[in-house]
């Protein structure tokens, strides 16, 4: 078990499903980060600026070590107390407004936005964490698209966490900007979410060993999938019947080797430059990413995660058969990292689960 915000209360996802367009009596909404009085249909608090109508979470939401903070780092989100769970100090908070936990180690990062929800975990054999994941959603009445990020800092590379956690806050700002804000087109929106990522992650600087990572990440808005990846972090679609798809293909040299009629998938496998990723963003490259769609005829999970879950859990039939077990996002996000721990745990583990209805 782990700790997790409460599902009864906890989710603004879940209030705002229960309230409709969250009008208060009086035609006002209340900024969910200093609870000033907003008209309603506003954008933006008038007393702190908070834009009302993103909802989102992830790596560099939480704060690290120390006296757990009463507010959040990220979005200045007051903390609510969580469950108490047996081996589990008591007192641990969640961020009210963007579901981040507060006052823990980016070790261990569990965001539950009620609707979708991650976990990105250090592993049994690293020191640190080097993924990172943002994950969002657009919480206006009738506007809800959602959109979410996995990125595995390259290790050979210097500060490679920096790289992960720059590129997935920056493919998200793209992702859930407003729509006059930038390319309309699915595939197009991703491209350009991309293209931020490799932008801030060349910000970093470092010259050719400097921070490096893999990207994968997904849009979803009326029923409508849209996937974009760098690398070898994956999304599969596993619907609520059958036994699901995997939606990207690796840009490693093992599938390279295979694509180009060199080696056969065995034989691939089986060298010791399998797993060597052959695209990643980092700050002296400009890769292209590949990006695909898909329109679901039936209700299922969108599931985006980095290697360390798939080297241990790859066929989407034994994840299908996971999630199915779960009682919510955040469950089926914990049961997911539990399994590659169980199964070893030798990388960081990055799992985003995010339900999707045509």
């Amino acid at each position: 078990m782990t700790d997790r915000q409460p599902d009864d209360g906890g989710s603004l996802l879940a209030d705002a499903a229960r309230n409709g367009d969250g009008r208060n009596g009086d035609g006002r909404n209340a900024c969910r980060r200093c609870a000033a009085a907003v008209p309603y249909g506003d954008r933006f608090c008038p007393s702190c600026g908070t834009d009302l109508r993103i909802l989102r979470g992830g790596t560099t939401a939480v704060t690290a070590g120390g006296e757990p903070p009463r507010t959040c780092q990220d979005c200045g989100g007051e903390g609510v107390p969580g469950p108490s769970m047996p081996g589990r100090a008591p007192g641990i908070q969640w961020c009210g407004s963007c579901g981040a936990r507060l006052g823990e180690s980016v070790d261990r990062v569990e965001v539950d936005l009620g609707v979708l929800a991650g976990v990105s975990d250090r592993g049994l054999a690293h020191r640190r964490n080097e993924d990172a994941i943002a994950l969002g959603r657009v919480v206006a009445a009738g506007d809800r698209p959602e959109a979410a990020v996995v990125c595995d800092g390259v290790s050979s590379t210097h500060r490679p966490e920096e790289a992960a956690r720059a590129a997935a806050d920056a493919t998200l700002d793209v992702l859930l900007c407003e729509p006059g804000a930038g390319p309309t087109a699915p595939g197009l929106r991703m491209r350009a979410a991309v293209s931020a990522a490799v932008s801030a992650v060349a910000g970093l600087g470092g010259g050719a060993e400097g921070p490096s990572c893999t990207l994968v990440a997904a849009h979803v808005d009326d029923g409508e999938v849209t996937v974009g990846w760098v690398g070898d972090s994956r999304a599969y679609w596993l619907p609520d019947h059958g036994d699901g798809r995997l939606l990207t293909r690796d840009h490693s040299w093992a599938v390279e080797m295979v694509a180009f009629g060199l080696l056969d998938a065995e034989a691939a496998a089986r060298d010791r430059r399998a797993h060597a990723i052959t695209r990643w963003i980092g700050p002296q490259d400009h890769p292209q990413p590949d990006v695909t769609t898909l329109r679901p005829d039936g209700p299922g999970i969108l599931l985006l995660c980095s290697d360390g879950l798939w080297n241990y859990l790859p066929e989407p039939a034994e994840l299908a058969a996971t999630v199915r077990t779960a009682g919510s996002t955040i469950e089926a996000a914990d049961l997911l990292t539990r399994a590659a721990l169980d199964a070893g745990g030798r990388d960081n583990i990055s799992v985003v689960v995010l339900p999707v209805a045509p």
